[in-house]
């Protein structure tokens, strides 16, 4: 006798149901998940952005004179206007496109002990034309003197020269700065902005004050 095969129909077998209850669950718990997520990474980003408008490089310097010293007097409180702010020996050295000759501060016996640091080689110090992002009115602000591609790519402080158009230009790598613009590149190959810090000026007490934390 023959056997006899009986096919079975796949069609006909069906999996367990699945309760609909469970999926929703699920689904509302990724979403509460996903909701909590994300404001967290968006802090991050924002802080990260924050972090970088800075250098990490140390500065730390403060001045309590600002109304004897002509250069820093008219960056200070003129819009378009900066100086630059280097130490020599005993002494401060302020200089401005505009001006011939240069300022020379006699430093006190406290400054000299102070351990101030003028970030890699001096200060730019200076009021933008422009007003930054969130700003009603443009605010003083600080860049390094040295110019940070030189710096990075071949580690050598070689200084950016200051021009009357609010821009400073390197004469070792030709790029060209805009103070205007939070030391962006304007002319000349892509790379790093003016290395930025700090700086907080109180015009009633005559101080500036610049850091980088």
């Amino acid at each position: 006798m023959k056997g006899t095969y009986i096919k079975a129909n796949v069609d006909s077998v069906h999996e367990p149901c699945k309760p609909h209850g469970s999926r929703l669950l699920r689904s509302l718990c990724w979403l509460v998940l996903s909701l909590s997520i994300w404001p967290c990474f968006l802090l991050l980003v924002a802080c990260s952005k924050t972090e970088q408008t800075y250098s990490n490089h140390t500065a730390r310097f403060a001045f309590t004179a600002t109304n004897l010293v002509p250069h820093l007097n008219a960056a200070l409180n003129n819009a378009g206007e900066f100086c630059t702010i280097t130490a020599h020996n005993n002494t401060y050295v302020f200089h401005s496109p505009g001006l011939r000759e240069d300022f020379t501060y006699e430093r006190s016996e406290l400054e000299r002990k102070s351990g101030y640091i003028l970030g890699l080689s001096g200060l730019i110090v200076g009021t933008p034309v422009i007003a930054e992002q969130l700003s009603s009115q443009p605010t003083v602000v600080c860049f390094d003197l040295a110019c940070p591609n030189c710096y990075e790519d071949f580690s050598i402080t070689r200084n950016v020269t200051l021009q009357l158009s609010q821009r400073a230009q390197c004469s070792r790598c030709q790029r060209v700065y805009d103070l205007n613009t939070q030391g962006i590149i304007v002319e000349g190959a892509q790379g790093t902005s003016l290395y930025r810090y700090r700086v907080a000026y109180y015009p009633s007490g005559n101080t500036l004050n610049v850091s980088n934390y």
